[in-house]
């Protein structure tokens, strides 16, 4: 096996954390072997997030929950908010320049993921750090001597994230994110020497400058760290980053997506990806995601895992209590009955016109919607997307 090396999922169950790691799916690229990575030593490992919102969506769901798994296998996890490196944009899954915000906006963002992360994660071993705290003190004339002198332009450009927005020639890419993979990897070597920390977790497209860091580690100081990726979750039909639909990001913020709607987001998964995400968004124990799955096979229009799915992922995030209510579609949001344009007002005109002209509106149990001025009539429910639901009164 290779340094750096893709592995694939296999289905024998174990209480180690490598075949933990391998039933779920959650491997995709690891430097060294798995086992040496997972199963020995206990490590102190980080995953970096960007707060570019004061909520973190489902796409993030995934990351948070491969967290947890090293943190019940009883290694100590950080999590960093990339309060420094937010001011500068990751390019990696960018097809243009990310607007930067400025550090009242990021403290902002940093809180409200500081605290759903609080939610998710229960543990001694678990802390959050901001890079902000060490980035801002940076010298440019020492930052440049002692660590960009370790990294190759010819390299660095060769990186996906960077080749393909070279071949924008629109839009290109800016000094401001082609720095991103210096600061990245500066963080890691920062937490190697401050935390003991020997190992960076991340998603596939997090891989080239995981690599980054533990080469200049070893450049650094000669020790031997790793890198761990998960794949990265992309919608199947709109081929977009998971967690992306017609309405946006589908975030675990309850003020900005609602429990019911978030129940409906996974209650609408599609058949061939359900069984992916029992697996990769739950807890629950592979033997009974595998009887759930029996039962969706031999009756899959009573959507058995769908539902399983919807309420596992909403009690997750929100509570028991709010997975319950959000089961049942007396709990939707009402409308007045009259003209949809009238009615729906969670979306501008022109919004909803556009969703009306692609489909996206329809009743349920019933026929699509073709104009933002046909009457919605009492007792219908209105579909808006695929996670918006209304009820007319």
């Amino acid at each position: 096996m290779g340094l750096f090396s893709r592995t694939k999922e296999v289905n024998k169950s174990s209480a180690k954390l490598s075949g933990i790691l391998r039933e779920r799916g959650y491997v995709y690229q690891h430097s060294g072997t798995l086992e040496e990575v997972t199963d020995g030593t206990q490590r102190t490992l980080y995953l970096g997030i960007d707060p570019t919102s004061d909520s973190m969506h489902v796409g993030h769901l995934q990351a948070m929950l491969v967290l947890r798994r090293f943190l019940e296998a009883g290694h100590t996890v950080i999590l960093v908010l990339g309060g420094g490196t937010g001011m500068i944009g990751d390019p990696s899954g960018k097809s243009e320049e990310r607007t930067l915000l400025d550090e009242k906006t990021l403290k902002q963002n940093a809180a409200g993921i500081k605290a759903q992360a609080k939610q998710l994660f229960r543990s001694d071993r678990f802390k959050m750090m901001n890079n902000l705290d060490w980035l801002a003190s940076l010298g440019v004339i020492d930052f440049l001597r002692d660590i960009g002198k370790h990294f190759s332009v010819n390299a660095m450009m060769q990186r996906d994230s960077v080749k393909a927005r070279l071949e924008n020639r629109e839009q290109g890419i800016s000094y401001t994110e082609f720095s991103y993979m210096l600061l990245q990897s500066y963080d890691f070597l920062h937490l190697h020497t401050t935390e003991r920390c020997d190992l960076q977790v991340g998603a596939s497209d997090q891989w080239g400058n995981m690599v980054s860091g533990v080469d200049l580690i070893r450049r650094k100081t000669g020790d031997t760290v790793y890198a761990f990726s998960f794949p990265l979750l992309v919608n199947r039909s709109t081929g977009k980053k998971f967690g992306k639909t017609e309405g946006g990001a589908v975030w675990l913020d309850p003020k900005k997506t609602s429990p019911f709607d978030f129940y409906q987001f996974w209650f609408n998964t599609a058949d061939d990806e359900v069984g992916e995400y029992l697996l990769k968004m739950t807890l629950l124990p592979k033997t009974e995601i595998d009887e759930v799955m029996t039962a969706q096979s031999a009756d899959p229009s009573s959507r058995p895992a769908q539902k399983r799915l919807a309420y596992e992922v909403t009690a997750l995030v929100h509570g028991a209590e709010e997975a319950d209510k959000a089961k049942d579609f007396k709990n939707i949001p009402a409308v007045p009955e009259g003209k949809l344009r009238d009615a729906i007002k969670d979306f501008s005109t022109s919004e909803l016109r556009r969703l009306v002209e692609q489909g996206g509106v329809s009743v349920v149990d019933g026929e699509k919607i073709t104009t933002i001025d046909a009457v919605v009539s009492a007792g219908s429910t209105i579909r808006i997307g695929k996670n918006k639901f209304y009820q007319v009164k």
